[in-house]
Order: C-alpha cells, then structure tokens, then sequence
C-alpha cells in the first residue's frame, strides 16, 4: 500500500511539474553553427538530441545552421554536434554543443564558429568568441 502510494505521488508530481512547466512559455534557445573556414571551404554538421537527429548537411564559407529548441523538464535538454572539413573531410571535432543547466534556460544562445585554428563559442551573444575544441584528424 505504501509503495502504491509513493509512487502515485510520484507519477502526479512527475506529470504536474510538466503541466506548469507548459504553461509560462519562454524563448527558445539557440544553437548556432557557422562556417568561418575561409572562402571555398566547406563545413559537414551533423547534429541530435535525444529527441531530434537533423542530417548530415554543409555550410559554406559564412553560413550558419540555427537550431531552435526549447528544455525539457525530466529529460536534461543535450544537443550534440560532429563537424567535419577539409580534403575527405579528415578534419574533425566531436562536443556538446549545449546541455540544460539544473533549471531551465529561456533564449540561450551557443554560436559555435568553426576556423582553420578550431571551433569557438560565444555564448549568448557576448563577444569575444573563446577558443575550445581542436580539430582532430583522422588517419
């Protein structure tokens, strides 16, 4: 009986928090990927999430892919991202590219710029882009 009851309690707290987490929308958050590899040079992205898995697609030189999203009670919001350039693409980098805090965020921004010397990050519009992934090569 007391398990019964525990877990009805939880189930209604579960299901209640989502219900008010519905009700006061707010912006969405943003990642954002874009080429800056220099003129001719292509960027491969292929990005998911739990929920969503967008194909593999190409920027080119100063173009950009917004991916739109709002956080998810009970599931911690995580976008991952892969991308790729250069000859076969043989440049690489693997990273988070955004991870829900312990509560939820309301119009994050993640710019991530990929250059020639790495990827970079402003986070939520404030300059200046940080330095923080390498590119790694395949053999």
């Amino acid at each position: 009986m007391n398990r019964f009851i525990i877990f009805m309690f939880v189930v209604v707290t579960y299901f209640g928090l989502n219900v008010a987490f519905d009700m006061f929308p707010c912006p969405k958050n943003k990642v954002l990927i874009r080429n800056e590899l220099g003129p001719g040079l292509v960027l491969q992205y292929h990005c998911h999430s739990r929920d969503h898995n967008l194909d593999v697609a190409n920027l080119q030189f100063n173009e950009y892919k917004e991916i739109a999203f709002g956080d998810k009670l009970g599931k911690r919001t995580r976008w991952s991202c892969i991308l790729k350039h250069g000859l076969y693409m043989r440049y690489y980098s693997e990273f988070i590219a955004y991870m829900m805090a312990n509560v939820r965020r309301c119009g994050a921004i993640r710019n991530w710029i990929a250059r020639k010397d790495g990827i970079y990050l402003i986070r939520n519009v404030n300059p200046p882009a940080v330095f923080r992934y390498t590119w790694n090569k395949t053999k």
